[in-house]
């Protein structure tokens, strides 16, 4: 088969990709072919708490992310698609035991509220306000922001390749990447057992699949793969959606902004009588962060950082049994910081991947030393915060526009030979 761009992986950044290439191409001169080894959304993408924040400590970055995150907030109304978008808010929380992190927040608030992001930095009582229940100690602080939320993550990946497809681009599900294909420096392709895929641009985002593929044509991008593990507990009855809550269209759209209220709350305007559901919470002085996942009542739990996940040597190895301890840390995490957790009762637990880079930011644009090879990996758990940004910047650099959705040496894949290389373990 014979494609102007093959994309590898139909996971977030993936599905992205192609529908970002697919909108701007002729799908009979230049076809747009993405290549997935499951489903789309069966590896990270469909496991990913899918939160969507700004706070980053790098203003550039909160940039894409206030981008991606206004891409996510329109699609729905603009595509008639449902992705399961809630603006909810993210209330992140640093306490006195970590004065670092109190600092570091008081940082990262007054650089994006610099850069014109619309992050809040509230105190014990606001925090009161925001998150019913919540208890936090005298000298914590929070960022507040109104805009952030969540999408349903295999919805998401499913809605983003369906409107890809409207624009011509091909899906082939259960096709394997087994080899890149490269003649004299450049990419020729992708093999797939006897088939091949001719291509004059080949773009990878196997995410742990990744290196697998890059390093027998020569190419050693430092990733590596960890295995986060999620825990599931009932959410909360007071928490669930009243009688008042959001009126969603027969097209899944919402139609009410759940956010108002709390915003208003917040500013001292209006109110609710009680939560539809709580905002998500990043804790930098417990390092968890707890979403609400409605439609199934139930909350996530998962650590903040990457500390205490293992790493795999294979991804196809990966483990899906939770541990008891690691359940066990959850509920004593989301316990004391938010009290109505602690009778409720277990649902799930869950194991995934993460791909690392070593400064925690991704690798995004050519790839060293073949020419029509591009790479979208390493994104550290943030795939769903930038990917319409990433699929936007990656769309203009194959087509020659000028690249405007992020700096390319931010997330140059060279990078990692030029300099040391070490970040935060979320980019604050």
């Amino acid at each position: 088969m014979r494609a102007k761009t093959v994309i590898v992986g139909g996971g977030v950044i993936g599905c992205s990709i192609a529908l970002k290439i697919a909108k701007r191409s002729d799908p009979l001169k230049e076809p747009t072919v993405l290549l997935e080894r499951a489903d789309l959304g069966s590896g990270g993408s469909g496991r990913s708490g899918a939160i969507l924040r700004q706070l980053y400590g790098d203003p550039r970055v909160a940039l894409m992310a206030r981008d991606s995150l206004r891409e996510f907030a329109s699609f729905e109304g603009l595509t008639a698609r449902s992705i399961g978008f809630r603006r909810s808010g993210l209330l992140s929380i640093a306490g006195p035991k970590r004065p670092e992190w109190v600092q570091q927040l008081k940082d990262t608030h007054a650089r994006l509220s610099e850069a014109g992001i619309d992050v809040r930095l509230v105190g014990p009582a606001e925090m009161h306000q925001l998150v019913p229940g919540l208890r936090v100690e005298e000298g914590s602080i929070g960022v507040w922001e109104p805009d952030a939320g969540f999408v349903d993550p295999r919805k998401t990946v499913k809605s983003f390749a369906a409107l890809a497809r409207t624009y011509g681009a091909i899906t082939r599900l259960g096709v394997n990447a087994d080899e890149l294909l490269v003649e004299n420096g450049r990419v020729t392709g992708v093999r797939s057992g006897s088939e091949t895929y001719e291509a004059d641009h080949v773009v990878l985002c196997a995410g742990p699949w990744s290196a697998k593929l890059l390093k027998p044509i020569g190419v050693d991008l430092p990733l590596r793969t960890v295995r986060p593990e999620s825990h599931f507990v009932r959410l909360p009855t007071s928490y669930h959606e009243t009688t008042g809550g959001d009126r969603v269209s027969e097209l899944g759209v919402d139609l009410e902004d759940p956010l108002e209220a709390l915003s208003e709350q917040i500013s001292g305007h209006g109110g609710v009588e009680e939560a539809r559901i709580h905002p998500v919470i990043l804790d930098l002085e417990e390092m968890f962060y707890a979403r609400c996942e409605p439609n199934e009542h139930r909350t996530r739990i998962g650590h903040a950082d990457h500390e205490h996940d293992l790493e795999l040597a294979d991804p196809d190895d990966l483990d899906e049994e939770v541990s008891a301890e690691s359940r066990k840390w959850a509920r004593d995490a989301i316990g004391s910081r938010m009290p109505g957790y602690a009778k409720e009762q277990d649902v799930a637990s869950e194991a995934g991947w993460y791909t690392l880079t070593p400064d925690m930011m991704p690798a995004v644009g050519p790839a060293p030393g073949v020419e029509g090879l591009f790479v979208a990996v390493g994104f550290s758990g943030h795939g769903f915060k930038l990917a319409p940004s990433v699929g936007e910047g990656l769309a203009q650099m194959l087509h020659g526009e000028r690249l405007s959705a992020f700096e390319a040496e931010l997330f140059d894949p060279a990078r990692f030979a030029n300099r040391a290389c070490a970040g935060s373990p979320f980019g604050l």
